[in-house]
């Protein structure tokens, strides 16, 4: 598990909260449950190509990653989609629920393109995995199989535009399940499409020059998404969360010209938009002003900028979120998970001390110092959302204002049951220290508030301590010495930022002795305590 040392009060805030986050990670990983939901325990397609991956690729366990994908193939439908969950467990495994939001087929696909990007194994493509038939489950065949089938899906659930990604019965946001079933081929989610691009790149890219009729084929469905979420979602030069794309036309959704739902502005698709690096600088730029402006809130960022109008239980266009009595989770705006992706984001853009006290909102233990109004909450465990103190949604709609007020309450939402822990894990590891594993080598791409840090982690089958000397002039690594002698290095270019720099793996391997504990010191910036 990775550990942080430093003289900095936010370090070591924050190296104590990673053990209970490991602890949460394990406990989505092995027996799905939380404090709140203590009984079933299946896993969620979505999540387990997030949090546990997450957690296993932190601790540098790649064999585990493997087993885990097969697991999560073996789950996949012989129509070629995923359940929205399904059960995991040999002695429980059986066909059953098969409906699934439209951004589920894609975590699969990005989950595998990311493992081989960083393993090489291309092998996997040849495991066997079983199928989810209606009536029984089928025998077992190639993971390559398994891919070809999941691009046919996605490609026969497309809108009236082709281009993109019919809604289908939702996207990440739970609580936007369609209203009318119409909706569920005439509305198209922003982030999905951005999913689609992110997922079918890592995947493409993944596969290099394997499997070129497969490549070449994600990549020009990637080709044709980006172009038509250009011509059709970014209006005004704003990306909308939501669109109707008819025969008639495109009217936007949670966007400034939404004149249906009362919401103007969204998170989740400017947020992975930037994450993703999808956007030029300058767009990036903007969007990141206009969360600033309409989304920041005192404990988190908010998914839209006011809460999703409530009419006493009748629903026009979002069932649950404008159905559901209760505020809190997404419906209270502040989902954790969506955080972790805007402090992602934060740290593509090179923004280290705003990434940094964004991430220290997670932290329950002190957490009053960064926000005011919050209230007290168990300090040893990670809450899945912020639930500001209203009483009710009237109550939240007609005051919707003071969301943004630091001195309102806020409360700490579902505890442990979430992919969030070991997302956060994997920030840390790959995010801030910026050390990643990859089938050329290891990259080291930092992004660190100025100071001093040592961190300890496992990476690529060794034990890795890295002493970082971090100057004010942001991210780009200068320098890389072991035992006083410079490392070689290739550059690694960021979109929004200076880059990292990759260390290849024959260096890599040359690099001190196999089986002991492997230092590197890493200047980061100009302005190093070192210059």
């Amino acid at each position: 598990m990775p550990s942080l040392r430093s003289d900095d009060a936010g370090v070591r805030r924050l190296d104590a909260f990673l053990p209970w986050l490991a602890h949460n990670a394990f406990i989505h990983y092995q027996a799905p449950r939380g404090l709140e939901q203590f009984v079933g325990g299946a896993w969620g397609t979505r999540d387990v190509c997030q949090g546990p991956i997450g957690l296993l690729t932190a601790i540098d366990r790649p064999d585990l990653v493997r087993d885990v994908l097969l697991t999560v193939f073996a789950g996949q439908q012989d129509d070629g989609d995923w359940p929205q969950w399904f059960q995991y467990l040999e002695d429980d495994r059986a066909p059953g629920h098969r409906e699934s939001h439209g951004d589920v087929v894609y975590w699969p696909l990005r989950a595998l393109g990311e493992y081989l990007d960083a393993t090489g194994d291309l092998a996997i493509l040849d495991g066997p995995a079983g199928w989810a038939g209606r009536e029984a489950l089928l025998p077992p065949s190639p993971v390559r199989d398994h891919v070809w089938r999941a691009v046919d899906h996605l490609l026969g659930a497309r809108s009236a535009d082709p281009r993109l990604p019919a809604y289908g019965h939702g996207d990440w946001n739970d609580s936007l399940q369609p209203a009318d079933p119409r909706l569920a081929s005439e509305m198209v989610s922003t982030w999905t499409a951005g999913l689609e691009v992110a997922a079918l790149t890592a995947l493409a890219d993944g596969l290099g020059d394997a499997e070129p009729d497969l490549v070449a084929r994600l990549r020009g469905v990637v080709h044709d998404t980006e172009r038509a979420i250009r011509d059709l979602l970014l209006v005004d030069g704003e990306l909308c969360g939501y669109a109707l794309v008819t025969d008639e036309g495109v009217r936007p959704l949670v966007h400034p010209r939404d004149d249906r739902t009362g919401l103007r502005h969204g998170a989740l698709q400017m947020i992975h938009a930037i994450a993703d690096e999808q956007l030029a600088p300058d767009e990036a730029a903007r969007h990141l002003r206009i969360i600033d402006e309409h989304l920041d809130g005192p404990a988190g960022i908010y998914l839209f900028d006011r809460p999703v109008a409530y009419h006493g239980g009748e629903t026009r266009t979002f069932l649950r979120a404008e159905a559901a009595s209760f505020w809190g989770r997404e419906i209270g705006l502040m989902y954790t998970h969506a955080h972790i992706r805007w402090v992602e984001a934060l740290l593509r853009l090179g923004l280290a001390e705003r990434a940094w006290r964004a991430l220290g909102v997670v932290v329950p233990d002190g957490l009053s110092a960064l926000a005011p109004g919050a209230r007290p909450r168990q300090s040893n465990t990670y809450y899945s959302s912020v639930d500001a103190a209203f009483r009710d949604r009237a109550d939240a709609e007609e005051r919707a204002d003071a969301m943004f007020d630091p001195a309102f309450g806020f409360e700490g939402g579902w505890r442990v049951y979430s992919s969030g822990p070991g997302l956060i894990l994997r920030l840390v590891v790959e995010g801030f220290l910026g050390l990643r594993a990859t089938r050329e080598g290891v990259v080291v791409d930092p992004v660190l508030p100025a100071g001093e840090l040592e961190a300890t982690v496992s990476l690529a089958g060794r034990r890795l301590r890295v002493r970082y000397d971090v100057g004010s002039a942001g991210p780009g690594v200068s320098a890389i010495t072991c035992d006083g002698e410079a490392v070689d290095t290739v550059p690694v270019p960021r979109r929004y930022r200076p880059g990292g720099v990759r260390i290849p793996t024959a260096v890599w391997e040359s690099l001190g002795h196999v089986e002991a504990e492997l230092v590197l010191d890493v200047r980061v910036g100009a302005g190093a305590a070192g210059d």
